[in-house]
């Protein structure tokens, strides 16, 4: 973990605060703008809020469990809930699912893993990505997997570059918007614990090596969809910077971004949905090697 002076509730506070942009578009775009065109009901218009609310009061709860039930500590209730970061990852969870994911399924995979974590040594691996593909994987045997909400999936869109700027593109509940994932960026970015270099590195990979396969391919007009879809920016933000399961060095940053983004197109030729999860899971196993062959 980087060192810093900052605690980690106060780590946990900055990127909540930074998911807000994000979290009130998702909002409109798979709740009220559904509502709006009679896709869903009053209350199905709360969806995407539900995912966000069942996501924290996890991340919540297996904190006081662990820590007040199991290991009978004394601390106080805020520090035990922001003792580490399981919030921020349940609230990460909610955010990247797919709107059609099933609630119990989510809540179930969610509280299942985040509590078997604390007792087993994961502190290495990418939990968001786990629980994620885990709820992936286990939504496709059951039907179609998608990331399209409901009025997505009856219209066909000819998207340009400022629609996918502007969050038309598909992907998890809060992940679509852009302009709003770069303003996260930006938040981040001036913190000290903030591995900036992950994402940029990370994001140039993954663009040089699909520019060179749709053109390679005759496939320029695919570059934008390939880029701007599946949560895939979102993942190189939020999920590939995790403090502890992401290279801590200055250098093995840089070759853990590199990583990522080659693994995530290598994956998205496979299966486009799970390709940045897959891939920062799997860099995630590698982080401890990185930072021993490049200190």
């Amino acid at each position: 973990m980087i060192k810093s002076d900052n605690s980690i509730k106060k780590m946990c506070f900055i990127y909540i605060c930074s998911l807000i942009p994000l979290i009130l578009y998702g909002f409109y775009k798979n709740g009220i703008f559904l509502y709006q065109k009679k896709y869903v009901n009053f209350l199905g218009m709360f969806k995407p809020l539900l995912f966000l609310l069942i996501g924290g009061t996890i991340g919540i709860l297996v904190n006081i469990i662990y820590e007040k039930l199991v290991k009978k500590s004394k601390a106080k209730i805020m520090d035990v809930i922001f003792g580490d970061f399981y919030v921020v990852y349940s609230i990460l969870i909610s955010c990247v699912v797919s709107i059609n994911t099933n609630i119990f399924l989510f809540s179930i995979v969610t509280f299942l893993i985040l509590f078997l974590s604390k007792f087993i040594k994961t502190n290495k691996l990418n939990i968001v990505c786990l629980v994620s593909l885990i709820i992936f994987l286990i939504m496709s045997i059951f039907n179609k997997f998608s990331f399209l909400n409901t009025y997505e999936m009856g219209n066909n869109f000819n998207l340009d570059a400022l629609d996918y700027l502007f969050g038309k593109g598909s992907g998890g509940i809060f992940t679509t918007n852009i302009l709003f994932l770069i303003i996260s960026y930006i938040i981040l970015y001036n913190t000290k614990v903030y591995k900036k270099s992950i994402p940029i590195f990370a994001f140039i990979t993954f663009t040089i090596l699909v520019v060179i396969y749709c053109i390679i391919n005759n496939n320029i007009g695919n570059i934008l969809n390939m880029l701007f879809t599946n949560g895939i920016l979102f993942s190189f933000v939020y999920l590939a910077t995790d403090t502890v399961s992401s290279s801590y060095t200055k250098i093995g940053q840089i070759i853990f971004g590199i990583i990522v983004g080659l693994l995530t197109f290598i994956l998205y030729l496979i299966n486009p949905i799970l390709s940045s999860f897959g891939a920062i899971f799997i860099a995630s196993i590698l982080n401890s090697i990185i930072d021993m062959k490049f200190e």
